[in-house]
């Protein structure tokens, strides 16, 4: 029946106009590109959260290539925005969702990969055009959250180390307005960097080791800018986040990835 499942909602095309372009995450219509880390193994897989009028329905891939879907569950309202981390530093990420409430984000978070109550439930983030993003900035521990909004032209960040509420340990400025936020761990060491990518032509990516202000570490371009969705994650264990690109081929995802933060033709392909 998952088999089933995942065939109805990869298969059905989706318009270029409808790419998700303002988020670190992004989507075809109705559905989000994820990944994660899933079982722990050091290795990020894809997913898909589809939204409905019944909330996210989240279809996860433990290995980043084709194949049936290993974990799926629901978790989520409507119109939340999904958001992948480890809360908790133990047996890989965990999911979570942020709501637009009352001009505050509300933050709901999940040790677990199946349907459930949040183990935290939380606000952060105070403006309705605040972005969400989460990474382990200091290398210790599990993940923490941040967001970014547009300060005049560029992007403010404003980072947590922990998954829960409080003020920020960290804000300054990096980037530029209308480009996508971005996390990973460019050089593994140190927890992880942020990032922007911008959309030209070419989807151009610029990327900074360190979670503060500061110029790009490396520029490259990976994608196209007008049709693809962007995703990082470590695709080959070795501790080193890279990036990837999904775009839509004949009715399907086509999942391209590369294990180096380069610009250059993927590494390896799948549909998903």
């Amino acid at each position: 029946m998952k088999a089933l499942i995942l065939a109805m909602i990869l298969i059905a095309p989706t318009p270029a106009g409808d790419v998700g372009t303002s988020s670190s995450l992004c989507r075809f219509g109705n559905q989000w590109m994820i990944s994660g880390d899933w079982d722990g193994d050091g290795v990020d897989g894809p997913g898909i959260v589809q939204e409905s009028d019944a909330g996210l329905e989240w279809f996860l891939r433990n290995d980043p290539g084709s194949g049936p879907v290993d974990i799926q569950f629901s978790f989520g309202p409507k119109g939340a925005m999904p958001v992948v981390g480890d809360w908790d530093a133990k047996n890989g990420d965990g999911v979570g969702v942020v709501i637009n409430k009352d001009k505050n984000l509300r933050w709901q978070l999940r040790n677990t990969l199946e349907l459930g109550s949040p183990d935290a439930d939380f606000t952060f983030g105070t403006s309705a055009t605040d972005l969400p993003v989460t990474g382990n900035w200091d290398g210790k521990g599990g993940d923490g959250i941040g967001i970014t909004r547009v300060s005049g032209t560029t992007l403010q960040w404003q980072l947590r180390q922990s998954a829960d509420a409080g003020s920020p340990f960290s804000i300054f400025t990096h980037g530029a307005k209308g480009d996508g936020p971005q996390t990973g761990d460019w050089d593994g060491k140190n927890g992880d960097g942020i990032g922007t990518t911008h959309r030209a032509i070419g989807l151009e990516w610029k990327l900074r080791d360190s979670a503060s202000a500061g110029s790009a570490n490396r520029n490259f371009t990976f994608g196209n800018g007008r049709t693809d969705c962007q995703i990082t994650g470590d695709w080959d264990g070795n501790g080193i986040d890279s990036t990837g690109i999904v775009r839509v081929v004949d009715g399907k995802r086509e999942w391209q990835m590369r294990n180096s933060l380069s610009g250059g033709p993927a590494d390896f392909t799948f549909t998903y």
